[in-house]
């Protein structure tokens, strides 16, 4: 029931993101030739109102097909032509369309200000769900506040911080300053730069104290852990997690809630990078769908609705993650046709649709060559039981 539930809540986020498109496509009278959910072949599909509407038999991906749209930014190889039907009306497979209505229903032809709505509506649509799933998550669960505790009885920071201080900002020697709005922003932050530390570096950290008006701050070493050989910052913090006492602190922990899991997906691509990322922690759909059954059979011993807090936590970072995914500027994805968009708007001059689908073709190949990659490396951790270590 879990891979089930896992393989669901995957489905609901595509949806959610082609709904997106889907919505502002007939906001602005662009043809929708298909709205699929689901990838290969169709399981069932109907026609409705000049759409048609499918489920696929693969429960991963979906599109949102549009007259005018070449077929790599479809999301599926669709037909891109119609078939004549006689009386000047061409057949997509059952959505049909008069001759003259094709220049004035295209995506193609639409001013580049709605192309580009259209575009980024998927990625929108994502971050909604994340931050109205957000406001369920810390409704029922609290958020993870950064509240400091104490220190280490010889750690430098100590009686430099009281009980009940929030960490609010963090650098190290002048530099990589970040906000901390939760306990996970600052283990982020020392996962990516606590190897940087040494007795000659100094940590300056912000924090906000009951009663006071602004931040204070604190300027201080680190901490060396014997135990570990590495250096900390020798501050205790609160564990759990803390319900807001107000509609307002809810809806402010939901936005810090959904900013994490977008500056996480940066924060590990720029692990990815430097070579940080261990095999087991690059998951394609069937590494998701495997490592999220798992987590809720593992967080369902607590009872079910803990397991369904838990899922819906899950939900949040994952429609949050492909949001940013989509935003790169890589052809075929919706930042790669928002980067066409906008070059148009600053150069008042169209691309050759000719080149501008090869590129779109090119990045579509590219990212289903990646998309075995790690189907590969899914099937490898999967058939090893090394996703089972990152629980």
């Amino acid at each position: 029931m879990s891979i089930i539930a896992a393989i669901l809540v995957l489905g609901a986020i595509v949806f959610f993101h082609e709904l997106g498109h889907f919505l502002a496509a007939k906001l602005f009278g662009v043809g929708v030739l298909e709205f699929s959910i689901g990838m290969g072949p169709r399981i069932l599909s109907i026609v409705f109102r000049n759409t048609r509407y499918s489920l696929k038999l693969l429960p991963l991906g979906g599109s949102c097909a549009m007259l005018g749209e070449d077929s790599a930014g479809s999301g599926d190889f669709l037909c891109a032509s119609g078939t004549e039907s006689g009386d000047g009306i061409l057949d997509y497979e059952g959505v049909r369309f008069r001759e003259a209505e094709l220049l004035r229903r295209s995506f193609r032809n639409r001013p580049n200000w709605q192309r580009f709505v259209i575009c980024i509506a998927g990625v929108f649509h994502n971050f909604l769900l994340a931050f109205l799933l957000a406001i369920v998550v810390c409704h029922f669960s609290g958020f993870d506040k950064p509240i400091m505790l104490g220190t280490e009885a010889e750690a430098p920071a100590a009686g430099m911080i009281q009980e009940g201080d929030l960490l609010r900002t963090i650098s190290y020697d002048g530099k990589h300053e970040r906000r901390i709005r939760s306990f996970r922003d600052l283990y982020i932050y020392l996962y990516l730069h606590s190897g940087e530390f040494t007795k000659d570096t100094r940590v300056s950290i912000g924090y906000e104290r009951a009663g006071n008006a602004g931040l204070g701050s604190a300027v201080f070493a680190p901490y060396y852990d014997g135990a570990s050989g590495r250096y900390r910052l020798g501050i205790s913090f609160y564990s759990g997690r803390v319900r807001a006492a107000n509609v307002p602190e809810l809806l402010e922990d939901a936005c810090y809630e959904l900013l994490y899991n977008v500056r996480v997906v940066f924060d590990s691509l720029q692990l990815l990078v430097h070579g940080r990322v261990e095999r087991n922690e690059l998951m394609g759909p069937v590494g998701t769908v495997s490592v999220i059954g798992s987590t809720v059979e593992a967080s369902s011993r607590y009872g079910l609705f803990n397991a369904f807090l838990v899922l819906l936590e899950l939900s949040v970072m994952l429609s949050a993650n492909l949001g940013v995914m989509n935003l790169l500027p890589i052809p075929a994805l919706d930042g790669g046709r928002l980067l066409f968009i906008l070059l148009e708007m600053l150069t008042r001059r169209r691309l050759d649709p000719k080149i501008e689908e090869r590129i779109n073709q090119v990045g579509m190949a590219l990212l289903l060559l990646l998309m075995l990659l790690l189907l590969s490396n899914d099937i490898f951790n999967v058939l090893t039981g090394a996703y089972k270590n990152i629980i």
